[in-house]
């Protein structure tokens, strides 16, 4: 079971974020199961059924079904900040990604042009050419990158067979910006002090975002031995990796 219940349309909130406001957020994953390459330690949704897609997969919303329910949700909310591709899981694994961000971005061009579009990314498809060049259509693309070595990557983001953190750190450096969001835990494992911390760090200052938002444990996780970050703390490590890298860090 779910830590927390899966959407169940395409459309969903808006939801009130700290980071991006009044954001509307699109699913373009099924609605029966959590669809990711990552099974994180800390995802709200749970480990329970994560997987990747398959020719034969079912269940993913048509572009056409995409575009409409958008567009009645628009004429729905006239006082929105964003439209964000994120739902049950990653969104890029949609096998048709690229048409519908295009498609979403015309759309919007049209109807709402001050409305911002964002992806809420865990970064798995970034070395695809065509992904990172539908990701690059967003006004804020929020790439994820918890860790910044292999090993706690795989401790943390818990990846999938195939899904390689070296080609995950070259598809970011191939983007022109970005945006990185960093979960910060504390426990058995780690990413906020020690070697680990120091490897995020150096990734990074590598990368060079336009800036860096971190947060911690918000929600219900699946694994009870992870400790959420303080408010206090999360401020202090977001001004200390400002200072070491010159990077916008900001604590939410």
């Amino acid at each position: 079971m779910s830590v927390l219940e899966l959407q169940c349309d395409v459309i969903y909130g808006p939801i009130h974020s700290r980071r991006l406001g009044s954001s509307l957020g699109i699913n373009l994953l099924p609605t029966s199961r959590k669809l990711c390459t990552f099974d994180c330690i800390y995802c709200q949704y749970g480990s329970v059924g994560a997987g990747s897609p398959s020719e034969e997969e079912r269940g993913f919303p048509s572009p056409e079904s995409v575009l409409g329910k958008v567009r009645e949700a628009i004429s729905q909310q006239p006082h929105l900040d964003y439209l964000t591709f994120s739902g049950n899981g990653e969104p890029t694994l949609h096998p048709h990604f690229p048409e519908i961000v295009a498609e979403v971005r015309r759309l919007r061009d049209r109807l709402c042009p001050n409305v911002r579009l964002a992806v809420l990314s865990n970064s798995s498809q970034v070395f695809h050419p065509e992904i990172r060049k539908a990701i690059e259509q967003m006004d804020d693309p929020i790439m994820k990158l918890d860790a910044g070595d292999p090993s706690t990557f795989a401790q943390i983001n818990r990846p999938l067979s195939g899904v390689r953190f070296g080609e995950i750190i070259a598809g970011l450096q191939a983007m022109p910006r970005l945006i990185i969001q960093s979960m910060i835990i504390a426990g058995e494992v780690q990413n906020v002090g020690g070697e680990a911390h120091e490897a995020w760090l150096t990734a990074i200052a590598q990368l060079s975002p336009q800036k860096v938002q971190i947060y911690s444990i918000d929600r219900p996780v699946p694994v009870s031995e992870l400790r959420r970050v303080s408010r206090e703390v999360l401020a202090q490590l977001a001004r200390n990796a400002q200072e070491r890298t010159g990077i916008d860090v900001r604590a939410y």
